[in-house]
This record gives structure tokens, sequence and C-alpha cells, in this order.
């Protein structure tokens, strides 16, 4: 399956680069202007990034954020991973970054099928990482 974020993003959609990653506005937005941050490389996972790329994401997410904070009247911004299997078919890696606003029932409309998980086990796990 071709990727659309390999194939499909055309020179004039990119709103700003670094050497790993382009910007750009979504396709089918929850909120006016929300972005995109989307590898260059077709990485389906964080895991994947060397420590540098991973610099190079967090600074430009601070750029990002900090031209919405200084310009715009948003109260805030929710940042979303895509990483991994769950993504949609013939995507890679990217970050959403929605603008967000007092009141805009964001997470009222977010329906879940849980799955139990043993938080006790996650605590383990992540405390072993840590060591």
């Amino acid at each position: 399956m071709t990727c659309i974020f390999c194939e499909g993003i055309e020179t004039k959609q990119i709103l700003i680069q670094t050497d790993n990653f382009k910007v750009v506005l979504d396709i089918d937005p929850i909120q006016s202007g929300h972005l995109l941050i989307i590898s260059k490389q077709h990485f389906m996972d964080i895991r994947e990034l060397s420590h540098s790329a991973l610099m190079e994401l967090f600074k430009l997410q601070k750029q990002i954020i900090n031209v919405y904070e200084t310009h715009f009247p948003v109260h805030g911004l929710t940042i979303i991973q895509n990483n991994g299997a769950i993504m949609d078919e013939g995507t890679h890696f990217h970050i959403h970054i929605v603008p967000r606003y007092k009141g805009d029932d964001f997470w009222t409309h977010q329906k879940v099928n849980c799955n139990p998980l043993l938080i006790s086990e996650l605590v383990k796990q992540l405390q072993f990482e840590r060591e």
C-alpha cells in the first residue's frame, strides 16, 4: 500500500519543515488550525527515531506551541501521537497538534471501547525501564 505521507503530500502543502519532519494542515481537522507533524522517513514507531531526531521533534513542537500561544487566542493545545499498528492504513508516524478552547467539548465526544490493563504490571514495567 502507498503511504500518503511519503507519496501524497505536495510541496505547496508543507507549512514548515526541518531535516526530519514536515508540518501540514490536517485534511480532516478536529479544529481550525489542526496540524500534523510528519516524519520525512517512513517510521512506524517513535522508537525508530534517533535521539537527535527526537530532540528536533520536541524543538519543533515547542516552536509551534509558541506560535499558537503567542499569536492566537487559543486556550491551549492537545498533542496526540499516532504510533504503531493503530495508525490508519497508508500513513506512518505522525503527531497531531490541535488548538483548544475552553468549552470546546473536545473530550466529551470521545467514545472508546475500554480494554482492561493490569496497572500493577504497567507500574512494574515502567519502573524496570527506568533502571
